[in-house]
């Protein structure tokens, strides 16, 4: 087996693919990704960028093997948490004005409905 095949099949159970899968994923037929894997036929690399694609393979490390299996690439929704809590203690809180009851109708039948909405309300404008 190849380098390549080898570092294709690392690749696939890292991310649990079948074989199956990852040739539905890149327009194959199973047996094409068997052939590849026992190194039985040539890899083509430009069949696998839907793989690149969907699950940030770097090809450096598939071809070359060098680097790292996934592109380091920085996604702004996950930040790590010492960085979190710098970012939080940052963040000045505004003066907020609490809430007045006097939306709370005394005299409707959903009084009791309000009045347990309403810290859940004044929670929310704090934020």
């Amino acid at each position: 087996m190849s380098p390549v095949a080898e570092r294709l099949r690392e690749f696939r159970a890292a991310v649990g693919l079948t074989q199956r899968e990852v040739a539905s994923l890149c327009g194959l037929g199973k047996r094409t990704i068997i052939y590849w894997e026992m190194g039985e036929r040539e890899i083509k690399c430009t069949k696998l960028v839907p793989l690149s694609e969907e699950y940030d393979l770097d090809f450096n490390w598939l071809i070359l093997g060098k680097g790292n299996m996934f592109n380091d690439v920085t996604d702004p929704a996950v930040v790590q948490p010492d960085e979190r809590a710098e970012e939080l203690e940052e963040v000045s809180v505004p003066n907020v004005e609490p809430v007045d009851q006097q939306w709370v109708d005394k005299d409707q039948p959903h009084q009791k409905e309000q009045e347990d909405v309403l810290p859940l309300i004044q929670r929310l404008r704090r934020k």
